[in-house]
Parts: C-alpha cells; sequence; structure tokens
C-alpha cells in the first residue's frame, strides 16, 4: 500500500466523467521529455500516476500537467502546484 499522486484532467482523479489523458498524448510527452521515462510515473485509466512520489517527482509531474493542461491531485483529493 501507498499514497499515490496523479495527473488528470477530471474534476478528481477518481471521477469516471470528464476528459482523461490518452495513451498517446502520455507517449507523446515521454517522447518530448526522454528522461521522464526514468521517472516512477505511469499511464492507466486516463491519468498518469505515481506511487509514494518524492518532491522532485512530484514537481515534475506539475510540469507536465501544465504541459497536458491538467492538474496534479493526491489520493484524499489536494491538488499539487509546482
Amino acid at each position: 500500500m501507498g499514497y499515490d499522486v496523479h495527473i488528470t484532467r477530471r474534476e478528481n482523479w477518481w471521477d469516471e466523467e470528464g476528459q482523461g489523458i490518452s495513451a498517446v498524448e502520455w507517449e507523446a510527452v515521454v517522447a518530448a521529455a526522454p528522461g521522464l521515462g526514468m521517472a516512477p510515473v505511469w499511464w492507466t485509466a486516463g491519468r498518469i500516476v505515481s506511487k509514494n512520489p518524492s518532491d522532485a517527482v512530484i514537481a515534475t509531474m506539475c510540469r507536465v500537467a501544465k504541459a497536458l493542461e491538467a492538474r496534479v491531485q493526491g489520493d484524499d483529493g489536494e491538488y499539487y502546484d509546482a
């Protein structure tokens, strides 16, 4: 068990309705930022997730979220800003 942080476009990461992030969009972001493929993040169900991310990974997630016109949200619903 751990604490996940999500990049999402939906109101809340757990919502099933709303615009998701496509796998194609995620692949394009990874291709444009080669070091991102080394970060402990992955795409699933229309969002990008990291388990127990460090502050540095959260900062990277905030930059990725901005590029995707999305936001970063923790498991408990709090939002992160870079």
